[in-house]
């Protein structure tokens, strides 16, 4: 019986040992993986590859990852270029202020930390603003979808206006900024088009888009052309036109600007562009006819 009991003790003992040693390597080896481990630098956008690497990855296909590459080629570069084209420009801009042009050789193209400050908590994943006003202060493709800024034209809003960049740009939150259009045949299921109008079909969206961007682009080709005409005429003979028509012609020019430099080819707001192509047919036959 005795025997029994010390046999007992000892063996618990044992056990209690073991225990503990197992404990002293789990934390010694969990002491040497803290010290091996790098902490992210929150302040460094290099950093957000160490936990954020699939979204890096679709960064550095952005055009945002280029920004700043655009600034070294183009003519004429200030400070108010910096401030979409550089993350510390873009932060001087949200402030109200202008980046020290003295301290451009040391910024950064647009990075993660342009639009994401760890550890702010006023919007939701980490944003330094709203979504759409971090994109509008770049970007103007919302008074396209507004249909506002064009003179002469009515505001046309388009039926995607009250939608937010990011609903159509980052579908399933990727970082690509690219549509997952209904018309590409690499495009998963479900397509960024489909995914908010589930009442039709894949089919039907993949037609409807190009069949908006074919009609913008039907308007649009002889517009530019007989731009191209006018411009030439004009380099020929700078006086060509007369006060009311340099006016009509420059007001041409900002106008098709708007869409234009959207890039959307319609898809954004089809109704407002042809309305914008329209006037503009009809002052250059105007002009056209003046010149002839």
């Amino acid at each position: 019986m005795a025997y029994n009991v010390r046999r007992k003790i000892i063996g618990k003992a044992f056990v209690f040992v073991a225990l503990q040693a197992i404990a002293a390597v789990f934390f010694l080896i969990n002491g040497i993986l803290a010290q091996e481990k790098s902490i992210p630098n929150h302040g460094s956008f290099t950093d957000c590859q160490m936990c954020h690497a699939e979204k890096y990855k679709m960064w550095e296909s952005t055009g945002h990852s280029k920004t700043i590459n655009r600034l070294v080629e183009a003519p004429g570069v200030n400070a108010d270029c910096y401030s979409c084209h550089t993350t510390e420009g873009f932060a001087a801009k949200l402030q109200g202020n202008k980046v020290d042009l003295a301290q451009k050789d040391s910024l950064h193209t647009v990075t993660c930390a342009a639009c994401h400050k760890p550890g702010s908590g006023d919007n939701p994943k980490m944003l330094v603003r709203a979504s759409d006003k971090i994109c509008s202060e770049c970007h103007s493709q919302r008074t396209v979808l507004e249909g506002k800024g064009a003179k002469g034209v009515e505001d046309t809003r388009s039926f995607h206006s009250g939608v937010s960049c990011v609903s159509c740009h980052m579908s399933e939150a990727n970082h690509d900024m690219k549509l997952f259009r209904p018309d590409d045949p690499k495009t998963p299921d479900p397509d960024t088009c489909t995914r908010c109008h589930n009442d039709n079909n894949r089919k039907m969206r993949a037609k409807q888009l190009p069949e908006w961007q074919e009609f913008y682009k039907e308007a649009m080709d002889p517009i530019e052309a007989d731009m191209a005409a006018i411009s030439a005429a004009i380099k020929e003979k700078p006086d060509l036109l007369n006060a009311d028509l340099k006016e009509k012609l420059n007001t041409v020019r900002a106008n098709l600007f708007i869409i234009q430099r959207d890039g959307s080819r319609g898809a954004h707001n089809l109704d407002y562009a042809l309305e914008i192509m329209a006037l503009a047919t009809k002052d250059i036959k105007i002009i056209k006819a003046a010149i002839k």
